[in-house]
């Protein structure tokens, strides 16, 4: 390559002049198969560059390192074609030694100092050329004041510094300062732009100028002139909101021992410029906390504590609480008082360091406390004085021409403190606006209800009207006073509907906390979530077969009721039609319901059966029945208005039998006859001779008619008595 051309310039710029066209050069290369008719076939291939990148000396491809990227095209001549077509970015490239030069789609990268063989295969055919890979310049150095640096460098904070980069190619050496790309590895230390050095603090870091894959580096030791620095007066200072600035001043102790006063050159912060800020040594005061202000010049610092109170305790705006106007109403004045430090009262309404601010002008304004409506809306009046601030809350209504309520009439018990009501007022076209902070209210009673800080307390029992005004309108709403509820007790928890047939709505019972009952039927309000029953005013009417959940409301409490909406039930079959029992045995009363379309359904648990003598027969559950003592009565239930109606025996309990005798000895044709008696668990025995059952083991030994037994042959017998389910035996001997 020519060296003799401007150094500053690329190098393989500087050939291009001398290229007027572009060069092609082929390269036969072995064609794989054989091509039919119909199909296209490669010819041949040939690669296409700017012959500045060529180097004929060498016969090969030039590249530079972190130089600018050399182009190669791959052109591919076909069969049935005289033209020949871009094929750079179909074909498979590679690189001989991607250490010295890589290569993708076409494009040539020197990466280190060798040579390589580039090939393009398209179609089964190949194509290549050699490239070699070069640095622009053999070194690069690091140099002050045109000599070279050296490894390592001392230099103190605020004395200059300034490196030069050379780049040398056999006997020629270039300044490429500007060119390199300098980096420091410490910018708290120094920081460095086209060789120009900028001290920032004390400590190591390596300077390193590169260009084109070639660098140089110099270590920076960095020290401090001073020995040390300091800050007068010395200790924490303690400022209060508003006091005059406080005045710093930064003395610095050479290495020689010679002092220097540096306020003005060296720099200040502070850790919290929310509490104090400093600028030149000067601190000013800016809010309450702690801040540490800092001074530091080359490489020395100092630093101290800044504690900043307020002159003040608090700050108390009268009226206190938020303020509501009118459009067209007067101003509002607000006073503002302070306590000191020393518990001193002092009004700084007027104070020229108070300072008066509103969060919204276009709604109110406000001038030493004078607050003046000038438009409908909301805004924040703060007053500040010497770190404290204090706000209240302002709103502006529109002028109205009614007022109503959300409610007119309100319960409430004994010691309830409740909200007000909301109020809205119908403004001039037409709107409603909530006033509910804009109202007056005024109690009628003030025994039975007392109204305070938007809340209504009732007092006492009884009824009593409140009433709401504003610019000359007023609206009213009736609060009636309680005994408080304790419970609400339903007459039935569960009751039946028919589809399409309406029936009262549930009874409800209230026990107050006095203990007194009230039957409150007519004060429940009715509501359920589902769309198969209505409810009116005292009835209800189910639409579709479901169980629904009605909430009855009264008050502050609420009851649950189930309703079971079916079909009309046409008949009703009970089984057993008459129950016999002995005393405390108990049995179940099967029921079964028949629907208008052919349907059964069990009845057992909903007849709410009574016993018409509880003294013989109890209901013992929704559908079993329990014997008390011996006797007749009878149950009657009913469901969707059909009666059914149930006979109930009970008899006594039979405990045991006895016979008057345990064996009888006869002889043929004589008669005899034993006595049956039957125990009872009611402790009277019965006489059950002949009421049971009389039976001969051996009618050929003897025979028996209600106990009387007749001796018939030689022999013995076993006659049995059986009664109630219980059998006693004789034995019978015939000579």
């Amino acid at each position: 390559m020519n060296f003799s051309l401007n150094w500053n310039k690329s190098l393989k710029e500087g050939r291009k002049w001398l290229a007027a066209a572009l060069a092609s050069v082929l390269v036969l290369s072995s064609l794989a198969g054989t091509a039919h008719a119909a199909e296209e076939t490669v010819t041949d291939i040939q690669f296409k560059y700017d012959t500045a990148d060529y180097n004929s000396g060498s016969s090969a491809l030039e590249v530079f390192v972190e130089d600018d990227k050399v182009e190669v095209l791959l052109y591919a001549t076909l069969s049935n074609s005289s033209t020949q077509r871009d094929v750079t970015a179909e074909a498979t490239w590679k690189s001989s030694n991607t250490s010295y030069v890589k290569v993708e789609k076409g494009v040539l990268t020197g990466v280190g100092k060798g040579s390589a063989t580039i090939s393009a295969t398209y179609k089964g055919n190949t194509i290549s050329i050699k490239a070699i890979s070069d640095f622009v310049y053999n070194d690069v150095n690091i140099l002050e004041s045109d000599k070279d640096a050296g490894a390592t460098r001392d230099i103190e904070l605020g004395q200059k510094l300034n490196f030069d980069l050379a780049g040398t190619k056999g006997n020629k050496t270039d300044t490429i300062t500007d060119e390199a790309t300098w980096t420091s590895s410490s910018a708290t230390v120094a920081t460095v732009n086209k060789g120009e050095i900028t001290l920032v603090g004390t400590g190591t870091t390596t300077i390193t100028a590169k260009y084109k894959g070639k660098s140089d580096s110099i270590k920076l030791n960095v020290t401090s002139p001073y020995k040390s620095i300091t800050i007068d007066p010395k200790g924490s200072i303690e400022l209060d909101i508003g006091d005059d600035d406080k005045t710093l001043t930064a003395t610095a102790l050479s290495k020689l021992g010679i002092t220097e006063t540096v306020t003005t050159a060296a720099e200040w912060s502070s850790s919290n410029t929310k509490v104090a800020t400093v600028k030149e040594g000067v601190v000013t005061a800016v809010g309450t906390g702690t801040a540490t202000i800092t001074v530091s010049h080359k490489g020395v610092k100092d630093t101290i504590q800044v504690v900043v109170r307020t002159a003040i305790q608090a700050i108390k705006l009268t009226p206190e609480k938020e303020i509501h106007l009118q459009l067209q109403d007067d101003f509002v004045q607000l006073k503002a008082e302070i306590l000191d430090n020393s518990s001193v009262e002092k009004n700084i309404t007027s104070d020229k360091d108070a300072v008066w601010t509103t969060s919204n002008p276009v709604a109110a304004t406000v001038n030493e406390g004078k607050v003046e409506p000038r438009a409908v809306g909301s805004t924040k009046i703060t007053v500040t004085y010497k770190g404290l601030s204090r706000s209240i809350d302002v709103t502006v209504y529109p002028s109205i021409s009614a007022l109503s309520v959300e409610k007119e009439e309100l319960d409430g018990f004994v010691d309830s403190n409740e909200a007000l009501p909301k109020v809205f007022a119908t403004t001039f076209n037409g709107d409603k606006v909530d006033v509910s902070k804009l109202v007056k209210w005024t109690t009628a009673d003030d025994k039975i209800v007392a109204i305070e800080d938007g809340k209504w307390k009732a007092k006492a029992l009884g009824k009593v009207v409140m009433t709401a005004t504003a610019q000359g309108y007023k609206t009213e709403v009736t609060l009636t006073v309680h005994v408080k509820p304790l419970k609400l007790i339903a007459n039935e928890k569960e009751v039946s509907a028919i589809i399409g047939k309406e029936l009262p709505l549930p009874s409800i019972t209230v026990v107050n906390e006095d203990g007194e009952e009230e039957d409150v039927s007519k004060k429940i309000t009715w509501k359920t979530s589902s769309d198969n029953i209505v409810l009116k005013t005292d009835t209800m009417k189910g639409l579709e077969a479901s169980s629904v959940t009605l909430t009855g409301t009264y008050l502050n409490k609420t009851v649950t009721v189930r309703v079971k909406i079916e079909e009309e039930i046409v008949k009703i079959v009970v089984e057993p039609g008459t129950v016999e029992l002995y005393p405390a045995s108990s049995k179940t009363i099967k029921v079964t319901g028949y629907y208008k379309s052919g349907k059964t359904v069990s009845l057992n648990s909903k007849m709410n059966w009574e016993s018409a003598s509880e003294k013989v027969a109890i209901v013992k559950s929704t559908s079993s029945v329990r014997a008390v003592d011996v006797g007749t009565t009878k149950l009657t239930g009913s469901y969707q208005g059909k009666a059914a109606e149930v006979k109930v025996v009970v008899s006594p309990k039979l405990k045991s039998l006895a016979l008057s005798d345990k064996a009888v000895k006869l002889s043929a044709g004589q008669s005899f006859t034993v006595k049956l008696t039957a125990n009872y668990t009611t402790g009277s025995p019965v006489d059950a001779t002949t009421g049971a059952v009389w039976t001969s083991s051996k009618s050929s030994v003897a025979t028996v008619v209600n106990g009387r037994i007749t001796a018939v042959g030689k022999g013995s017998a076993s006659i049995k008595a059986t009664y109630a389910g219980k059998t006693v035996t004789v034995r019978v001997t015939v000579k």
